[in-house]
């Protein structure tokens, strides 16, 4: 996705980074409609909404979205320290 902004400038995002455009076609990211004097993004037809503030700032959905997405990273680095946890038995059980 390509967004220009009135001041000449202009960002892109891949659509698969945002929630609910993870899944759309091209045709279905084609059909959005622009709200609010240009605070936003609406796409009727898969009901989401992005604010253009909050994708600037790189915020792709709500906290929880961003949250689970962020938790998927994968990396050798990640790989290695949940290994290294796993073979001292992993998380400590919660006490109380």
């Amino acid at each position: 996705m390509v967004v220009s902004l009135t001041n000449g400038c202009s960002f892109t995002f891949p659509p698969h980074l945002a929630q609910g455009l993870e899944e759309a076609s091209d045709d279905e990211l084609a059909a959005f409609e622009v709200l609010g004097n240009g605070y936003g993004l609406h796409w009727e037809g898969l009901d989401v909404d992005l604010s253009i503030p909050g994708l600037l700032a790189g915020l792709f959905g709500t906290s929880t979205y961003m949250a689970r997405r962020a938790g998927q990273a994968r990396s050798v680095a990640k790989a290695a320290a949940a290994r290294a946890n796993g073979a001292k038995g992993g998380r400590p059980r919660k006490s109380g």
